[in-house]
This record gives C-alpha cells, sequence and structure tokens, in this order.
C-alpha cells in the first residue's frame, strides 16, 4: 500500500518523548552514586499509579465530553499515553499536574497525522494498538524507542485479526512498528493466551465496546498479572463500559464477556498510590533501622502489588497497615520464603534485594512473563546483584536467593529498566562501600522524583 510505504519512508526515529516540553529522554545515562546510611526517617507520599493513569487517560480520551484526571503520574511512561490520545484525536491539557483536563474524541478515533511514537511505553503501544482498529480511514502506524520495538506484540495481532482487524508487525517479527487499519469488528470471539501479557487483554477490552455486537474474549492459558486486569475494568467502569468476568468451571480459564455498541462517558476521575513505586520505600524501611510513614497506600486498592505489604509481614516485618497508609519501625529480622509472581511480576527486583539480606532461602517461581519487561528482568536480577556478593540461581521461570546478610558496593547496569534502578538503589543503601547504579533518568517512567523523595528520608545519593 503506498501510503504505508510512504509513511515508513519518511519515518525519522525521533528521541523518545521529545514532545515533552523541557524533559529530556528516557535513555540519557546518567548514573547514581549510592552510599550506606544507617538509619531512615520521615514521611514519604507514594506517587500516583502508572496503571490506572494510562488506562483513565486513555478512556477519557474516548468520551464523548470533558473528563478531569485528577493526580495523574506525570511520568515519562503516562505522558505517552497523553501524547498517543491526542495523536488519535483527544485534545489534553497537561500543563498542571495535579489535574489533566481531557476533551475526547466522541467514541470515534482520528486518523493520526503522522506515525504515533509512544517511547518507552509498553502498555500505551498495547492499549492504543487495539484502538487504532477503530480510525475511519486509512492506517495508523505505532512505535517506540530500541526497547519497545523488541517487546512481542504478535499475541495482539493474532487476536485483533481474529476480529477481522488487519494488523501487522512492519518488519513481518511481531514487533513495533506496528501498522493498523482501519476496520470494523466482524467476529464476536476472540482467543488469546492468559500467560504472556495482561496488556494484551487490557487492550480488546477498550476496544471490544465499539463492536456492534456482543463479544467474548476466552483466555486458552491460565491467566497470569490478573489484577492488572481488575484494574482495568474498575476503571472502564468509571467510563461507562461494562466488563463481565467469568470463571470457565471445566478447564479453569478465564473469559470475559463485552456488550456491544457501548459508549465512553467522561468523568472525574481521581488516581490512587502506585503500590509498585512504594514497594522500594518499604523494602528499605523494613531492612533498615527505621522510622516512615508511606502514605496513599490504600488498603482496598485492586493493585496486585499491594501484595508486598503481605510479602514482607511473611518474612517476618510486622509492619502496620492504616487505611491510607503503611507504618514501618525497623529493621526487621526477614526469614526467606518461597512467593508465586504469577500476578506480581514488577515486584521482582524488589523481591531478589529482600532475598539477599534474610535468613535461609528465598524462591521466586512462575515469572516467565517476567523476562518479557522492560528487559528480562530474572537474568539483570541474577547478574548484576552477584556483584555485590549475592548468591543467585536464575530459573526458568524465577530466581532462587541465598540470604547472605550483608551485600558489597558496585557498579550496576540497569538496561534502562525503572524498577531495576530504583531497587538496585535500595540494596546500594545497605551495601559497604559506593554503589554506581547507571541509567537513572529511566525512573522518569513511573516515578520521576524517586530520587528526591528518597534522600528526603535520609538517602546518600548523587547524580553525575
Amino acid at each position: 500500500n503506498h501510503f504505508v510505504i510512504s509513511l515508513l519512508a519518511y519515518y525519522r526515529k525521533r528521541e523518545p518523548h521529545e514532545f515533552i516540553r523541557g524533559s529530556r529522554s528516557v535513555g540519557d545515562n546518567n548514573m547514581i552514586t549510592v552510599e550506606k546510611i544507617e538509619k531512615i526517617k520521615g514521611t514519604i507520599t507514594a506517587p500516583p499509579s502508572k496503571s490506572y493513569t494510562h488506562r483513565a487517560v486513555i478512556c477519557a480520551s474516548l468520551a464523548d465530553g470533558t473528563s478531569e484526571i485528577i493526580s495523574p503520574l506525570n511520568s515519562a511512561d503516562c505522558l505517552s499515553s497523553v501524547h498517543g490520545s491526542v495523536m488519535f484525536g483527544a485534545e489534553i491539557d497537561a500543563t498542571d499536574k495535579n489535574k489533566w483536563i481531557v476533551v475526547g474524541n466522541n467514541n470515534s478515533p482520528k486518523t493520526p497525522n503522522n506515525i504515533v511514537d509512544i517511547g518507552n511505553s509498553g502498555t500505551t503501544l498495547r492499549i492504543l494498538t487495539g484502538i487504532a482498529s477503530q480510525i475511519p480511514e486509512g492506517y495508523a502506524i505505532l512505535t517506540g524507542d530500541s526497547s519497545i520495538i523488541t517487546r512481542p506484540m504478535q499475541p495482539l495481532l493474532d487476536a485483533l485479526n481474529q476480529l477481522g482487524i488487519t494488523a501487522f508487525s512492519s518488519k513481518t517479527d511481531g514487533t513495533a512498528p506496528i501498522i493498523v487499519k482501519h476496520g470494523e469488528i466482524k467476529n464476536n470471539v476472540v482467543k488469546i493466551r492468559g500467560d504472556m501479557s495482561s496488556q494484551f487483554i487490557t487492550s480488546l477490552m477498550m476496544t471490544l465496546p465499539f463492536s456492534k455486537m456482543d463479544s467474548t474474549i476466552e483466555l486458552t492459558t491460565p491467566l497470569k498479572s490478573a489484577p492488572y486486569l481488575d484494574i482495568t475494568i474498575a476503571v472502564l467502569d468509571k467510563f461507562g463500559i461494562k466488563i463481565e468476568k467469568m470463571e470457565n468451571i471445566e478447564n479453569g480459564l478465564t473469559k470475559f464477556f463485552i456488550k456491544g455498541n457501548q459508549k465512553y462517558k467522561p468523568c472525574s476521575y481521581t488516581v490512587e498510590g502506585d503500590c509498585s513505586s512504594a514497594s522500594y520505600f518499604i523494602a528499605v524501611g523494613v531492612l533498615m533501622n527505621s522510622d516512615i510513614v508511606i502514605n496513599n497506600i490504600f488498603k482496598n486498592s485492586k493493585q496486585g502489588d499491594r501484595e508486598i505489604v503481605n510479602i514482607v509481614k511473611k518474612m517476618g516485618a510486622p509492619i502496620i497497615e492504616e487505611e491510607d497508609k503503611i507504618i514501618i519501625k525497623g529493621p526487621y529480622k526477614l526469614k526467606g520464603i518461597d512467593i508465586d509472581v504469577k500476578d506480581t511480576p514488577d515486584l521482582v527486583p524488589t523481591i531478589a534485594v529482600l532475598g539477599c539480606f534474610a535468613e535461609g532461602t528465598t524462591t521466586i517461581y512462575n515469572g516467565e512473563h517476567v523476562r518479557l519487561k522492560e528487559c528480562d528482568r530474572l537474568m539483570a536480577c541474577a547478574k548484576e546483584l552477584t556483584k555485590m556478593g549475592a548468591k543467585i540461581t536464575e530459573k526458568p521461570d524465577g530466581l532462587i536467593i541465598e540470604g547472605v546478610g550483608k551485600l558489597k558496593g558496585a557498579e550496576m547496569e540497569t538496561y534502562h529498566d525503572h524498577r531495576l534502578v530504583m531497587a538496585f538503589t535500595v540494596a546500594g543503601m545497605m551495601a559497604e562501600g559506593k554503589t554506581i547504579i547507571k541509567g537513572e533518568d529511566a525512573v522518569k517512567i513511573s516515578f520521576p522524583n524517586f530520587v528526591e523523595a528518597i534522600k528526603s528520608i535520609g538517602a546518600n545519593i548523587t547524580i553525575e
């Protein structure tokens, strides 16, 4: 097709997120130096949730009116969703970091006038690939940075093809750039594996309400990262879209039922605190001499990563939970446990660091999908923490960590992965000597003020 060939030929690779005025791109290789300290004290407010912000702003962008996103996460990843939503016809004022105003495209995504560059955000890429099928004419092309163009997309492309949508990889290898042709949803049953990425299923959930027919998503394998789909369903509900989750008693597999001809409605949506980001403060709090309070973490949260509270309790840290905060007065003597990370892949780097300081063996299992994140996190945790003196055995689906009780400073690669930067910072605060962590800028993906926040409770960190 001449349109597709011309756009691809014209495509010029930009620095990720150059559309964000005044920000450096994710991938600048700033380093942080972390030195051991003896005590932390203070109050932290967990940043807004990345998962909720992504979903809320994209839902609002499709609505038939004006929405407010209150307390959004102003991170590079979430701003990718802002940018992508604008490319599909929404009007978004994100100048007030505490409240975004979103004028939706009235349930009618527009054909983008250029290639949609989503930087480093896998969530944005997956969700908007589905939404792109609902443009009125032509094609949408979505791509991103050097990490994004290696992330798997084929299961979602296959699912869209089942629905009669033309969507494919320009490189024919199941990775971005992704090309999606406008088209009506022609079939009402789509089958997709549930053990690779919940983001594929989220994309289908957010796309199928546009169908004229009632639809069913049938999972062909057991579901992993289920809490992320609970988040999707909850956010969609606020914007007027109903999804029904059904468990198949015979085979134990999950189905989702979506009524056709649904419309996205505007609303005022407040984003709750991010449990994944809070996990680093919980970890350092239970390991160190500490007196800290972490605000904006709710007991009734649907976030899977709130499980970090139960994990540290099982390891021997009786931290205090209140309705909207966590209170920690460490240190606590931790013991190794077995941890199923099927639903909590983003906690793996945090758990790996905790395991290094726990007595006995900590086993992380059921985490094959952890290899498909910003980097292969199982490989990275094993390789990099070993530099610090950790004893870690890498398994196909997890890690076996022998508690060593202490670590030594080292130079750590982070593979442009924000969660590794933050988890290794926790390790460095406990390690003897200096720890140098490469790629500090990656924290902009989910927690832009991470360094300032952890310094506020006493961390000895410098940025170079």
